[in-house]
């Protein structure tokens, strides 16, 4: 079961990630095609804003709070 969902604020975690890519809303759930996989093989599609869309792994993201 996906750990996130569309409408969710993330922020994306790991030490080289650039200011614009912190906290964002994701877009789209990717889950995997095998029923068998990990759940952290979900993949999420993220919107940064300024027409920067990317895709991470479970683990490359952490639910935030937007306010």
């Amino acid at each position: 079961m996906p750990k996130f969902k569309a409408g969710d604020y993330a922020e994306r975690i790991g030490v080289l990630v650039p200011p614009y890519m912190q906290h964002r809303v994701i877009t789209r759930v990717i889950p995997t095609m095998n029923a068998h996989a990990p759940d952290w093989l979900t993949e999420y599609e993220v919107n940064f804003g300024n027409q920067v869309i990317a895709t991470f792994y479970e683990t490359q993201l952490r639910l935030i709070d937007p306010n």
